[in-house]
């Protein structure tokens, strides 16, 4: 496929480097001397805009990927060996529904050619684009959001109800997870449609206290959607659901460094920031910054799975009184992250999942971790 079609090229010339910047050691350096240096086919990840925000409810959006872009570029390159592109942005369809296929074609072809795509939107509806992008593969959808984006009974979609969407059109969806929501935006009927679905949510709270805890979900993602309106407005303004809390600067750039280093993610989006909205482009710098930390955590990844090179990696079993076969964990012995094996009813099929060292502590106490329970519930249902 040719998704040249698909997509309008940078013109370098239109962004200028702050006077702090040294040209030579700029990201935006190094991505002009790549379009013309690096073919397509050897990057590893590109980067992809998407100026499109017919379908918020909130409009400005999509001016985002070009106002991120000034302030990317002025970031240090990471690496002059990173093999890194930006394609561009994605012609707007004459409908919304042109630009989610157009993001489904291009997506679906970079993936194929195992390349990582980081999108810089446009509004976060653009997910459901994103999500036809891996067909009738499974997939595991990993959302940064203040609230839960689904509702019943809706009939168009919007940037506050795309889930409905992905639940009803994409069967191919294995695993969905919301990290950062804020409770008091949360009704307890979304809690209910979060159980049906098998979501699983951490509130902010959770994640402020133990950061760590929220890797293992990143790192079993192929697809994570961040809602800017997720940080907290005194640090991200250019939003529109401008909530006194939410994620601290530094948290949005760790959860991009987590994304980064996850070993099976194919896409990484950033959504919903309105630079009409913002006050000294703080928005549109923040966002830069977690993109850079997703791009330097993708660069200094350690790739790794106990499904090969089990030399590598400490194995442990865990007998249980409940389950007829054992627990079975593994450690890296490079990272120290560990992983368990989920088996099917009739143990013709498994999964090797990402967890916790607390999983493994849990079950040790023989108690069976709920991380388990999720997946072996997820991984029937795939099976039937």
């Amino acid at each position: 496929m040719d998704i040249e079609l698909y997509l309008k090229p940078v013109d370098f010339s239109k962004f200028k480097l702050p006077p702090w910047a040294q040209p030579k050691f700029c990201l935006g350096n190094l991505l002009e001397k790549n379009q013309s240096k690096l073919p397509p086919d050897k990057a590893k990840v590109v980067l992809l805009g998407v100026e499109d925000d017919r379908n918020s409810v909130i409009q400005g959006s999509a001016k985002a990927p070009n106002v991120i872009r000034q302030y990317l570029y002025g970031l240090n390159r990471i690496s002059p060996r990173l093999k890194i592109l930006d394609l561009g942005n994605i012609k707007t369809g004459k409908t919304v529904n042109d630009t989610y296929f157009a993001l489904r074609d291009v997506c679906s072809s970079l993936m194929n050619e195992d390349i990582t795509v980081c999108v810089l939107g446009g509004s976060q509806d653009l997910t459901f684009g994103l999500a036809k992008a891996f067909g009738e593969n499974p997939f595991n959808l990993v959302n940064i959001d203040p609230k839960f984006d689904f509702k019943k009974g809706v009939k168009t979609i919007n940037s506050e109800n795309y889930l409905s969407f992905i639940f009803e059109k994409q069967q191919s969806l294995y695993a969905h997870t919301i990290l950062g929501y804020q409770n008091y935006f949360t009704d307890g009927l979304e809690f209910d449609h979060a159980f049906e679905t098998g979501t699983e949510t951490k509130r902010l709270g959770e994640i402020r206290y133990d950061m760590a805890s929220i890797e293992p979900y990143l790192r079993d993602a192929d697809l994570l959607s961040f809602d800017i309106n997720a940080i907290r407005q005194l640090e991200a303004p250019g939003q529109y659901f401008g909530s006194p809390n939410g994620l601290y600067a530094e948290e949005a750039c760790q959860i991009g460094h987590y994304a980064g280093m996850a070993d099976q993610l194919k896409i990484a989006a950033f959504f919903n920031l309105v630079p009409r909205l913002d006050h000294d482009d703080l928005s549109a710098k923040l966002v830069a910054q977690v993109v850079w930390h997703f791009l330097e955590g993708f660069y200094f990844k350690k790739a790794e799975t106990p499904k090969d090179k089990r030399a590598e990696f400490n194995e442990f079993l865990v007998e249980i009184d409940d389950i007829d076969l054992p627990l079975i964990f593994y450690q890296s012995q490079k990272t120290g992250r560990w992983w368990m094996k989920i088996s099917d009813e009739e143990g013709s099929f498994e999964r090797i999942v990402p967890c916790n060292e607390d999983d493994y502590k849990i079950a040790a106490q023989n108690e069976i971790p709920d991380r388990w329970w999720r997946n072996i519930r997820k991984l029937n249902k795939l099976v039937k």
